[in-house]
């Protein structure tokens, strides 16, 4: 009797805790202040992505000032054109040297290789139609 009463209490604090985790119980803290349409259009509103436009990483944990900010977005959109090229570059160099070790592969060995990557792309394109579909919420 006194096992089944521990078991009974385990499975009860085991469930309390995966509540817990899985996120069963709703957030004490909320964004207040906003209207709840508000905060949806805000969130709905797709920015372009400028990668200018952001601090480095934990830069945004310093309490910047605005001014500061701004500095920071100048010295990165100075820099941002170079870098881009050197990425082309490491994409191209990295895309050449893909070619130069297909050349090393036998006839099977290369269609097997433009097997398996089809079959990924086709795998890729259903997970992001899978995604896509998938109702948020």
């Amino acid at each position: 009797m006194i096992a089944t009463m521990r078991r009974a209490a385990a499975v009860l604090v085991s469930a309390a805790a995966m509540t817990m985790l899985s996120g069963g119980l709703p957030l004490i803290a909320q964004e207040s202040g906003k209207a709840p349409a508000e905060s949806k259009a805000k969130n709905t509103a797709k920015r372009a992505f400028d990668p200018t436009r952001r601090v480095p990483d934990y830069f945004g944990q310093l309490g910047l000032s605005n001014e500061q900010k701004e500095s920071i977005y100048k010295i990165r959109a100075k820099h941002q054109p170079r870098i881009d090229e050197l990425e082309n570059q490491l994409e191209e160099l990295r895309a050449q040297m893909v070619r130069d070790c297909e050349t090393l592969l036998t006839d099977t060995q290369k269609k097997m290789l433009v097997e398996r990557r089809a079959a990924a792309a086709e795998s890729r394109t259903r997970k992001s139609a899978a995604a896509a579909a998938k109702p948020k919420g």
